[in-house]
């Protein structure tokens, strides 16, 4: 049954029960109602009962979410895990709380990219998708608004749940299911984690593997959880040494547990500052995994989003278009790296235009333009236009058909998803062209960065400033 069909049964049952009710005290007490009294039973009370019922929804729900439990261990069993765990503990967590924007930043390389999103199933397949055109939301089958239309969203073909139900159900206690649209994100970061750990397995470090989970943060902190020991299942099982994977939990995990890793950054954005302030020390990993999955595809989810005004349609033109997808980057420490393309600067400010965040990036690309720009913008006008401002003052010439992605408009709202997906789309015609390629980010307020992604063209020592 549809969700409006359900919310309008409830409102017209609760109407007719007191109205019924009503009519038959006044009958049995052969009293004549007044105005006030036709008011109270007719209108007030049933509204009142109404309100109650949504309160009381909202109340459990909110309480539906126990603290979590610590689910995951970070393995100790090498020096360079256990000097990052116990040494790095102090230091580590305020890298990656808030790390210094002032502090030099180093040209990480780039290891390996993967995602899967509504129209790719990797940063080739989706950078191709969209310079011919055929990136573009459809009518979702399944999905409807609170009126019944059909939605418009970016559901992935082909999501795989059986690995991840009959890993779950060796889980011993048994953990609570998550609803459906945290499976398919599950499943679907399941996917990158393996691809990348197999990348990571092949360039055979005898170092340690740090994974970064980027989580949505409106999960509950359970499900946060389970997901994080899911990805460090697949990852484990795809062939990295457990004794050599670090996972840096959730805020709340880590919080509450003292002895586990310092927390995960709950950004891109963040990630990225706290892996370029670890690789300057001496125990800095070798490898780091940043991941992140988000889906929308689920009536609940469409229902939560309508009720709460963040769903796009014709009312709400800046709302969300409801989608799904998993992206993940693998970044090596520049002592590791060799001639793989870099992240050569990052310039990030909240207040910025991204026309000024990516002119002060090109300082480092010595007059070069970039030959491709990818953003995770979305369908918003304002946006969309601070986007293409940046496109015409930092490559005038760029063909906007071809060259140039929109990461949110073409595949929906993904959050931390689609900022990743930029940077591995930027990272892939970067390497197909040997050029400099720019990443950018807008969708959220406090995550505007330009991200300069290329060949490295000056020493290290040299390297920019994050600003």
């Amino acid at each position: 049954m549809q969700n409006w069909m359900k919310r309008s049964l409830l409102v017209v049952g609760i109407f007719g029960l007191c109205w019924i009710g009503a009519v038959w005290y006044w009958r049995s007490t052969m009293r004549m109602p007044d105005t006030g009294d036709l008011a109270l039973a007719m209108l007030v009370m049933p509204l009142t009962l109404i309100m109650g019922f949504v309160l009381a929804r909202k109340t459990f729900a909110a309480e539906d979410a126990p603290a979590a439990r610590t689910a995951t261990q970070a393995p100790a069993a090498t020096p360079g895990a256990a000097e990052l765990q116990a040494g790095h503990g102090t230091q580590g967590a305020d890298a990656a709380q808030a790390p210094d924007a002032s502090a030099p930043w180093l040209p990480l390389a780039v290891a390996g990219t993967a995602l899967r999103m509504a129209h790719g199933d990797s940063p080739a397949e989706l950078a191709a998708a969209i310079a011919e055109g055929e990136a573009r939301l459809d009518l979702d089958p399944e999905l409807t608004d609170l009126q019944g239309f059909p939605l418009l969203a970016g559901r992935v073909a082909d999501v795989m749940l059986e690995p991840l139900e009959e890993w779950l159900s060796t889980l011993q206690p048994a953990p609570r299911t998550p609803s459906p649209q945290h499976l398919r994100a599950m499943a679907l970061g399941g996917d990158v984690a393996a691809s990348l750990a197999a990348r990571a397995d092949e360039l055979g470090s005898e170092s340690v593997l740090q994974l970064f989970p980027l989580l949505p943060p409106d999960w509950p902190a359970t499900t946060q959880v389970l997901a994080t020991r899911w990805l460090e299942h697949v990852i484990t099982d795809a062939g990295w040494p457990q004794a050599r994977l670090v996972v840096r939990q959730p805020a709340a995990v880590a919080h509450a547990s003292p002895t586990s890793a310092p927390p995960a950054p709950a950004t891109p954005l963040a990630a990225l500052r706290a892996v370029s302030a670890q690789a300057a020390g001496a125990n800095a990993p070798a490898l780091n995994l940043l991941l992140s999955c988000g889906s929308d595809i689920d009536a609940d989810a469409i229902e939560e989003l309508a009720v709460n005004g963040k769903l796009y349609g014709p009312r709400n033109p800046n709302g969300r278009m409801p989608a799904e997808g998993a992206a993940g980057i693998l970044l090596q420490s520049p002592k590791e790296a060799g001639d793989e393309m870099r992240l050569l600067a990052l310039h990030a400010k909240e207040d910025a235009m991204l026309r000024e965040l990516a002119e002060e990036a090109l300082v480092q690309a010595n007059g070069q333009q970039p030959v491709y720009i990818a953003a995770d913008t979305d369908h918003r006008a304002a946006l969309m236009s601070d986007l293409m401002q940046c496109v015409e003052a930092a490559a005038p010439g760029l063909d906007a058909n071809t060259s140039l992605a929109c990461v949110g408009a073409a595949c929906g709202h993904t959050g931390p998803v689609g900022a990743l997906a930029a940077i591995a789309l930027a990272h892939e015609q970067a390497l197909d062209s040997g050029g400099l390629a720019l990443a950018l980010a807008n969708s959220a307020p406090t995550q505007r960065y330009a991200l300069l992604v290329g060949p490295l063209t000056a020493p290290a020592s040299k390297a920019p400033s994050l600003s």
